[in-house]
């Protein structure tokens, strides 16, 4: 879906921007003049990431925590204005706090949530507009929020422990590059003035990390910059789209990251799919709204044609069948729940599984990468050391030769 852009007024008010997500233009009208509103000016197609740009103000907002605030207000049966001045008065940084306010003026200008949220670009994950509009729809905002904290709660908490558990591997990679570093800008130099001292020619070996040490003393930048070159290049061959989804394409065909990259991102489909449901969203805009929270494109197109399936009498079990980035033993699960009438409770539970096994896949890969710098480490080290041995063997063998002369 695209998002389209108003002036509109309902009768006896005065015009306000409208922000209306449909699959086209005459449907965005449809849907304007559904709400009882008469488009005074339309700007056509806009794109959701107005406002994405780099802002050092925007880091300090802090959305998880403004709807961890939100949820218990809701649910609490506080109207949704008043929920968010007492969200306002308790902020403690300025930021956070003239953030509320904006949202709360919005409303009092007449504009819905999901309008305001959207308003706000990159600062909102992509599926959060998407998901407060349902509720505005369906009723059931509360529900909706309660379940968008629990959402976002269980993603920070993954990428939580990504970081935690990365804190240890990348360390040992920051050392083993210090020594690297260290052994051939300092100590192979050195042992190599020994040589040059002595007038004698240096190994082969020795001569090879000498030559290596100097070019990369000199040339380090190059490696930087000719990367950043050929992906200039290559976008500009292919086009921004087309490389971004060849290096998506790339990524999931690495072995163990590339599964583990495809089961986030159906953790994340799966989960919102399971939100939608369970508060009651027509499943061909669930299905939409899921398929757009998707951010590769490889991954992605897989799910394009499950609304015409849909659309065409199948069961989302049966839209499901034969693609091959559903998770085994989804599509049985999934036949049960709509069997018994618990699909979202059923996509809860997968999404759940799913999430545990993919945070012990985690763990088991930077586990491997630990030992592996380790092995990185001690095969350089070994070459260095080699050919030293190789050096000092020869300069043992010059001062023997010596006193023969």
């Amino acid at each position: 879906m695209a998002l389209y852009k108003f002036i509109a007024a309902a009768p006896g008010e005065k015009p306000r921007e409208i922000l209306i997500e449909a699959d086209s233009a005459k449907e965005s009208l449809d849907k304007l003049r559904r709400r009882g509103l008469v488009p005074v000016q339309s700007f056509g197609e806009v794109s959701e990431k107005r406002g994405g740009g780099f802002s050092l103000r925007r880091r300090k907002i802090d959305v998880f925590d403004f709807t961890r605030q939100l949820s218990p207000l809701l649910n609490a049966y506080i109207p949704l204005e008043r929920a968010l001045s007492i969200i306002a008065e308790g902020a403690a940084e300025e930021d956070q706090k003239e953030f509320v306010t904006s949202m709360r003026q919005g409303l009092h200008e007449g504009k819905k949530f999901s309008e305001l949220v959207r308003s706000h670009g990159s600062l909102f994950p992509s599926y959060y507009a998407n998901l407060i509009e349902s509720g505005e729809e369906t009723g059931c905002l509360p529900e909706v929020v309660n379940e968008l904290h629990k959402f976002m709660g269980e993603s920070k908490e993954l990428k939580d422990f990504i970081v935690s558990s990365a804190v240890y591997p990348v360390s040992i990679l920051v050392i083993v590059l210090g020594v690297t570093v260290l052994l051939f800008t300092v100590f192979v130099p050195k042992f190599a003035k020994i040589f040059h001292d002595m007038g004698r020619d240096l190994p082969g070996a020795m001569n090879a990390l000498v030559g290596f040490g100097d070019f990369a003393k000199w040339a380090w930048w190059m490696i930087p910059l000719g990367l950043y070159l050929a992906w200039v290049v290559c976008k500009h061959i292919y086009g921004e789209a087309e490389m971004k989804r060849k290096v998506s394409a790339f990524m999931i065909k690495l072995p163990l990251l590339g599964g583990i990259l495809v089961d986030l991102e159906m953790c994340k489909y799966l989960r919102t799919l399971a939100i939608l449901i369970a508060n009651h969203v027509e499943i061909i805009r669930t299905v939409r709204i899921a398929g757009r929270i998707i951010s590769n494109p490889v991954v992605s197109e897989e799910f394009d044609g499950i609304d015409r399936k849909l659309k065409s009498g199948e069961k989302l079990s049966a839209a499901f069948t034969g693609n091959r980035y559903i998770p085994a033993g989804t599509v049985p699960m999934l036949r049960v729940g709509e069997e018994s009438g618990t699909v979202g409770e059923m996509l809860g539970n997968i999404a759940g599984n799913l999430e545990a096994d993919t945070r012990l896949r985690i763990k088991r890969l930077l586990s491997l990468f630990e030992p592996a710098v380790i092995v990185f480490l001690a095969a350089i080290v070994l070459v260095v050391v080699v050919s030293i041995f190789v050096a000092m063997m020869e300069i043992n063998s010059i001062s023997q030769g010596g006193p023969k002369l």
